[in-house]
């Protein structure tokens, strides 16, 4: 087969691929969208992004708090908070948690779970069966 006939056909193959399904990247988060009441804020799509990032809110909540530096509960699917932070801010204490709890360090798919192992934490990852401890 011609190298030319060969672009072609790898062309016309390309070209019917849905635009859906030519996305590199499976796991986005979506970025915060807050409302500011006061001197308070309310992350709106909190229950989204806890559902995509798929942990327990009792183990992101604490973390996500210390870090931020404020104080907040959860009032229905979204999140009450203390002050008024920034959405670039919020955005990137929750990729740094991705990062740290939810991404497998080797292969980084979103594929992981926490388990409890002797006083430990471990991620499994479930795509690429690493297994490692994270600090909490």
């Amino acid at each position: 087969m011609d190298f030319e006939l060969y672009k072609d056909y790898l062309k016309r193959a390309s070209d019917q691929i849905p635009e859906g399904a030519k996305q590199s990247e499976r796991f986005t988060i979506p970025g915060v969208k807050l409302r500011y009441e006061g001197r308070n804020s309310l992350i709106l799509n909190f229950s989204k992004i806890i559902q995509k990032i798929s942990r327990d809110v009792k183990h992101f909540l604490p973390i996500f708090l210390k870090n931020l530096g404020t104080m907040g509960e959860l009032r229905g699917g979204q999140l009450f908070l203390k002050g008024q932070p920034k959405n670039d801010v919020l955005d990137r204490h929750i990729n740094d948690y991705v990062n740290k709890y939810v991404l497998c360090k080797i292969c980084n798919k979103p594929d992981t779970e926490i388990v409890k192992e002797d006083k430990k934490l471990v991620l499994i990852c479930h795509a690429c069966g690493a297994r490692y401890s994270i600090d909490e």
